[in-house]
């Protein structure tokens, strides 16, 4: 939601998530325009999805780029999704706040597409960066139909809404250096009111920039390791 340290960051980090994504080729086409999807070329069994949702002025790629070397350690399939444009999104999913009802479509697209490895419909994940964390929050009760736990990561924004009817875990991942800090402390409360099971990783003197670099492969893996202990609960 808030504007990168600066171009130099931007593109480094533009540049290293191509690299990655050329070394780990796609093995099936992504549900929308300028999404990406990444699946293990085999796995045993299914494996767990990762839907990634990007920052304010900031590609789908590039997201996806942050998680990419922890998933493919883990044997996961990653889902970065650009916010659509021909839904009359520009390039942040917060301002946007389009109706959830799109990517969850998205996510479902997926999980019934024919490809080398299958996707666990219990272990479906959702992490937001930035704006693309606000609007996680902004609608995080909408969530748990698809969702068995969620991270958020540099952003957030309380729903204002009832409580979910199950179980929604989430990591939290921010600095108490970002100038909206108090938002995704609302957004904490919110959680904690409906006595939802969080993770609360500050970063401390974190402005925006130190929380994106603080997701590195090690915290990546770590966040993927407390995502894979909950699987989703369908409602009673």
């Amino acid at each position: 939601m808030i504007r990168r340290a600066g171009a130099s960051s931007w593109d480094v980090r533009w540049i290293l998530a191509c690299l990655i994504a050329w070394s780990w080729p796609a093995h099936a086409a992504p549900p929308c325009p300028r999404c990406t999807l990444d699946r293990p070329a085999k796995a045993e069994g299914p494996v767990p999805l990762l839907v990634v949702l990007h920052g304010d002025r900031e590609r789908a790629t590039a997201a996806a780029g942050r998680w990419r070397a922890a998933a493919k350690r883990r044997g996961w399939a990653v889902l970065a999704l650009q916010c659509p444009v021909d839904q009359g999104c520009k390039d942040s999913w917060w301002q946007w706040n389009g109706d959830p009802s799109w990517l969850l479509a998205q996510v479902a697209a997926v999980v019934a597409a024919p490809g080398p490895t299958t996707i666990d419909p219990a272990r479906i994940y959702l992490a937001g960066w930035s704006g693309g964390a606000t609007y996680l929050g902004m609608h995080a009760p909408a969530w748990t139909t698809t969702f068995a736990a969620l991270v958020v990561h540099g952003g957030g924004h309380t729903p204002g809404d009832a409580c979910p009817d199950v179980a929604l875990p989430a990591y939290f991942l921010v600095g108490d250096r970002n100038p909206l800090h108090a938002s995704v402390k609302d957004l904490r409360a919110w959680f904690d009111d409906c006595q939802q099971p969080i993770v609360w990783d500050l970063v401390r003197g974190g402005d925006h920039d130190k929380e994106d670099r603080a997701l590195d492969r090690k915290k990546a893996t770590a966040i993927l390791d407390w995502l894979a202990a909950h699987a989703r609960v369908p409602a009673s």
